[in-house]
């Protein structure tokens, strides 16, 4: 996975933030390569941009392994909590996704939705990326999206900057908000870490 965390950083406008190489820090062990990859079972089909990356059958395996099927499910668990509209509404998706590719053959994108454990449709993994205050302008308001952290790295605040609400966002941390609505960001300069960010 680290040749297509490699790929996906951009040197183009600074506008591009995330995935601008201004953005990435290297890992001081080497361990973790910096990056931004979105990882997903259906991504044209739910009228997304383009991928500018081709997913192949290794690296098919390599993407599940990153997403693991447990982070998946404890993800999903907590959305059942948390907001449990929403993730009946990932449930649907998910059922009608695979009713589409089973009616026009599309034999990869079934397997792959039958062996999807998340009702988030993306997961993003970011490494290594500072991350400015925004928001997410394509995420419809209701939804949630569910961010979680791993790795090695200093303390880092994730600041709710619109509400007011600052969290200690360490390492094994679970963050949920609406990203589209909430203006959001966190300041790491070192460290190896990775986060994966789920959203429908």
């Amino acid at each position: 996975m680290s040749n297509l965390l490699k790929n996906s950083i951009t040197m183009g406008k600074p506008t591009a933030w995330r995935t601008h190489e201004s953005n990435f820090y290297p890992s001081l062990d080497g361990k973790v390569t910096p990056g931004c990859i979105n990882i997903s079972p259906a991504w044209f089909q739910q009228g997304r941009e383009v991928c500018p990356v081709n997913v192949n059958g290794g690296l098919q395996s390599e993407c599940r392994n990153m997403a693991s099927p447990m982070s998946g499910i404890l993800i999903s668990a907590a959305l059942r909590v948390m907001h449990p509209d929403l993730y009946w509404a990932g449930i649907i998706t998910q059922v009608r996704l695979g009713e589409w590719a089973t009616w026009y053959q599309l034999h990869d994108m079934c397997y792959h939705l039958k062996h999807c454990t998340s009702v988030f449709n993306v997961v993003a993994v970011i490494c290594n990326h500072r991350s400015p205050p925004h928001r997410d302008p394509k995420c419809r308001p209701e939804a949630f999206d569910v961010m979680t952290t791993a790795g090695i790295y200093h303390p880092v605040i994730m600041d709710f900057m619109n509400i007011g609400i600052k969290f200690l966002y360490d390492s094994g941390s679970m963050l949920a908000s609406s990203c589209r609505l909430v203006r959001h960001h966190m300041h790491v300069e070192e460290g190896s870490w990775i986060v994966t960010a789920w959203y429908m």
